[in-house]
């Protein structure tokens, strides 16, 4: 019954016309799509060739789902790892988030997508020991990239805005932010939007997508960050970009810690590249894929060499 409720305040809210959205026509490009996701957290190391030699997952998945993963992550190959220019056996943290559809004979699953960067403290404290030691550690045939790290000084979460609250919609917005070399914000963009367990008519659901985009974009634009390099003056765009998930949640809010190993219903708009980030890299990040605190800066050195197993049905 609370969905219904939630879906009902949202139909009174936007055909009323919110002040929030006023101007804003149907936009065909921003059209979202509704799907489970679940998370699945763990750890992948490949050999000297990027083949997987190894790969575990945290916690308790359906036996169905880990049966699925079996078959497929074995079979996944990696650009190698070069540490001192040679070839090298790599570990990295690893998560693997999972798309399901509703068909006539029940749902086909797929992976929506896979990322491999540091989750916890640990994690982080482990990577960046690892960077220290082999500074010039890199993906075979790519240029080294510059040591930079990013982290958060001050960021202040948006307001919840109060007809969402009202209508106890939850969602979260990912955001691209584009940093100047002093760690202030010089550009946030919403890379990709979903609401949170509650269904309806696509254009209304659109609607409620843009009004968190919107809000979590200008609250974004005060944060500050610390950037760490050599000569920060130096960094292109994407070294100096951040992706930062922005949760509105209601009872959850506080609760924080990671959603791996359970199905969400998402209705989720597209994922749209930020316009500084080269395409290969804009839309590596999805919005699915994060917890709220995450911050990711640059790109792993982990790196699929057959990116079609993106959406691939298990």
């Amino acid at each position: 019954m609370r969905h219904a409720r939630a879906w009902a305040a949202v139909v009174l809210l936007f055909m009323a016309g919110a002040p929030a959205l006023a101007g804003d026509g149907a936009d065909p490009t921003a059209a979202g799509e509704a799907v489970l996701t679940l998370r699945v957290d763990g750890q992948l190391t490949i050999d000297p060739e990027g083949r997987v030699s190894e790969y575990r997952v945290e916690g308790k998945l359906d036996p169905a789902v880990a049966g699925m993963l079996q078959r497929a992550v074995p079979a996944w190959r990696f650009k190698p790892i070069l540490v001192d220019g040679k070839p090298a056996i790599a570990t990295s943290p690893m998560r693997i988030t999972l798309a399901a559809e509703e068909m006539a004979e029940g749902y086909r699953v797929k992976v929506d997508n896979v990322v491999f960067w540091p989750n916890t403290p640990e994690q982080h404290a482990a990577a960046e020991a690892s960077r220290m030691a082999h500074p010039d550690m890199r993906v075979a045939g790519e240029a080294p990239r510059p040591g930079v790290r990013i982290l958060s000084k001050t960021m202040r979460p948006p307001v919840y805005p109060p007809e969402m609250m009202q209508a106890g919609v939850e969602g979260i917005v990912l955001l691209s932010l584009r940093l100047h070399p002093d760690g202030s914000v010089a550009e946030a963009f919403a890379s990709q939007s979903s609401l949170l367990n509650v269904k309806g008519r696509p254009e209304i659901l659109d609607r409620g997508r843009i009004m968190l985009e919107r809000n979590a974009s200008t609250a974004a634009r005060r944060w500050k960050f610390t950037v760490l390099a050599e000569d920060a003056a130096t960094l292109a765009p994407g070294d100096l970009t951040v992706r930062v998930p922005v949760e509105y949640r209601l009872g959850a809010m506080t609760e924080g810690g990671s959603l791996a190993g359970q199905w969400r219903h998402e209705f989720r708009g597209p994922n749209r590249p930020a316009p500084w980030l080269p395409p290969e890299d804009a839309t590596r990040v999805r919005v699915s894929d994060l917890n709220a605190r995450d911050i990711l800066a640059g790109r792993s050195p982990f790196e699929l060499s057959d990116r079609s197993v993106i959406g691939k049905a298990l």
